[in-house]
């Protein structure tokens, strides 16, 4: 896949994918396999059935981990000489931090490069609920939960106490990302099974009834630029996900890949007047 591929396509709103039903989810068990079944599972591990048994390989990051995630410029630079300013333009530019949970990953053996390529589905989480109306509610608290908070029995519960309080786990809207930098930690931070189960459960039932809401064209482009994507975005990681101060809110993320397309399409406009030149 080119470098560029994995950035332009989550414009159009036809790149938005739900799942039919939740009939497509799996249970916390599957982290154990090589490719794992979970949230948006079956059109995405159909992308990875072109490849033979031996080329599938064991994913380093399991389902129901929290992360925090950011685009990975470097990686979009690298097809551009490093003394190049279009080298030098995407690399100056700085992208958020996302916070978010891990709920499907997906990974192969890349002879070409002779590495492992990991893909993996973050669904996000903020402070706030999702701002449009007609996902507002397709969240589930994370515990802690203070007083003033309404008692809510549904809250997600972490093996090691999560580090803020009052925060949404988002439920239908999310990304795909192509892992291509990590920054391990000792200190993880990972939904308990049973409610990584509830979270699945949730997300099933959103799914489902988003599917069958009508929204007008806005609402339904806006959806589309934070839903999960057939394809994959390049992005660096990190598992611990205290002492970030700066984390953005999900809304920000289109933001950012609105900027780096722009970049990115100058850049491509410029290499194409320069063949022109040098045909002539």
């Amino acid at each position: 896949m080119p470098r560029l591929e994995s950035l332009l396509p989550l414009s159009p709103s036809d790149t938005c994918w739900i799942p039919s039903s939740t009939d497509t989810y799996g249970t916390f068990d599957a982290r154990r396999y090589n490719t794992i079944e979970s949230l948006s599972a079956d059109p995405l591990t159909a992308s990875f059935n072109i490849f033979p048994p031996q080329n599938q390989t064991s994913t380093k990051i399991r389902p129901g981990t929290f992360i925090v995630f950011a685009l990975s410029t470097a990686e979009l630079a690298e097809q551009y000489p490093e003394d190049s300013a279009d080298y030098r333009k995407i690399c100056q530019y700085t992208p958020g931090r996302y916070l978010g949970l891990v709920t499907s990953t997906f990974a192969r053996w890349n002879e070409d490069e002779g590495s492992t390529d990991e893909d993996v589905i973050v669904h996000f989480v903020s402070k706030y609920t999702p701002e449009l109306s007609v996902v507002a509610d397709h969240f589930v608290p994370i515990f802690p939960v203070s007083s003033t908070a309404s008692e809510d029995s549904s809250a997600l519960h972490t093996g090691i106490l999560f580090p803020w309080i009052d925060y949404k786990q988002w439920t239908t809207l999310g990304v795909r990302l192509r892992v291509r930098r990590t920054n391990p930690s000792s200190l993880v931070f990972e939904l308990r099974n049973e409610d990584f189960e509830r979270f699945e459960d949730k997300a099933g039932k959103d799914y489902s009834l988003l599917e069958t809401v009508d929204v007008d064209d806005e609402t339904r482009d806006t959806l589309a630029r934070l839903s999960v994507a057939p394809v994959a975005l390049p992005a660096e990681i990190w598992f611990d996900i205290r002492n970030h101060p700066d984390i953005k809110e999900p809304l920000c993320f289109a933001t950012d890949v609105d900027s780096l397309e722009s970049i990115i399409v100058g850049c491509m406009s410029r290499d194409h007047e320069s063949s022109a030149l040098d045909e002539e």
